[in-house]
C-alpha cells in the first residue's frame, strides 16, 4: 500500500536526517554524475516520484522522461517538470517500458531505478527489469540501479530508517517482516522488499552488460551497466 504523500516524502526522504539514507542518495548522485557526454543522453527516471533527482538530471541531460503512476506524487512532479524544457513528465506502469517509450524522443538512454525502488514495485518487477534491459540493449545505453541490502534490513532498516519514517509507511509489523527473505511491511499495509548480495549478484548477470561500477556498502549497492555499440 503506497498512501503517502508527496509532502510527506519530501519532509521524510528527500530532507532525511537519516546519515544512511543521506550517503544512500549522494551515492546516487554521484553514480548519475560518471555518466560520459550526459548532453547527448536522455536520462529515464523510473518510478520518478515528486521529481526528486530532476534538477540534477536537467541540467545535464539532453533530455529527461519521468515516469510516474502514483497520483499523489503527480502534482509536485508536474509542477518540477514544468520547470524545464527538456524534462517531460509520462504518466505510466513501469512494465510497459518500451511501449511507453515508442513515440518518445530518446537518444542513447540512460534508466534510473533509484532508492530500493525496485523493492517497492506491486507487481511484476521481473518485468520491470526486462523492459529495462530491452531498451537499454536495443539502444546502446546504460542502467543505474539500486538496492537496499537485507543484511542491514534488521539493524538499519527497522530500527532507524522506518521509524524514522513512520509517519509515512506506518511502524514496523514484526510479525510480518520477514527477516530472512528481505521483506519488511508495517502495519498499514506497506511492504518493500531487500535484496541480499546473492539476488544482486543474480540481477547484475541477468544484464549481461559491461559493469561501469558498482558500489557496495553494509546498507545498499549501486550498480551501473552500459550496452556499449559494436565497434
Amino acid at each position: 500500500m503506497r498512501e503517502y504523500t508527496d509532502k510527506e516524502y519530501i519532509e521524510l526522504v528527500e530532507k532525511t536526517a537519516d546519515p544512511v539514507l543521506q550517503k544512500h542518495m549522494q551515492t546516487e548522485t554521484k553514480e548519475i554524475l560518471r555518466v560520459e557526454t550526459p548532453q547527448d543522453k536522455t536520462f529515464i527516471d523510473l518510478g520518478a516520484g515528486h521529481g526528486r533527482i530532476l534538477l540534477t538530471l536537467a541540467k545535464i541531460a539532453r533530455n529527461v522522461i519521468s515516469i510516474e503512476l502514483n497520483p499523489d506524487m503527480l502534482p509536485e512532479l508536474k509542477r518540477r517538470t514544468e520547470q524545464f524544457d527538456n524534462a517531460e513528465m509520462v504518466v505510466g506502469d513501469m512494465t510497459k517500458l518500451s511501449e511507453i517509450l515508442k513515440d518518445k524522443d530518446v537518444k542513447n538512454p540512460v534508466l534510473l531505478l533509484l532508492q530500493n525502488t525496485l523493492g517497492t514495485i506491486e507487481g511484476e518487477w521481473k518485468k520491470v527489469l526486462s523492459e529495462m534491459k530491452k531498451v537499454a540493449r536495443e539502444n546502446y545505453g546504460e542502467i543505474i540501479i539500486s538496492f537496499f541490502r537485507s543484511e542491514a534490513l534488521s539493524s538499519w532498516g527497522v530500527l532507524k530508517l522506518y521509524p524514522s519514517v513512520s509517519k509515512m509507511v506506518g511502524e514496523p509489523d514484526l510479525e510480518k517482516t520477514d527477516f530472512e527473505k528481505g521483506v519488511f511491511v508495517s502495519k498499514t499495509g506497506y511492504s518493500s522488499k531487500w535484496r541480499s548480495k546473492e539476488e544482486i549478484e543474480e540481477i547484475k548477470q541477468f544484464f549481461q552488460g559491461e559493469l561501469v561500477n558498482e558500489i557496495w556498502t553494509n546498507e545498499f549497492c549501486v550498480l551501473h551497466i552500459q550496452y556499449r555499440r559494436p565497434e
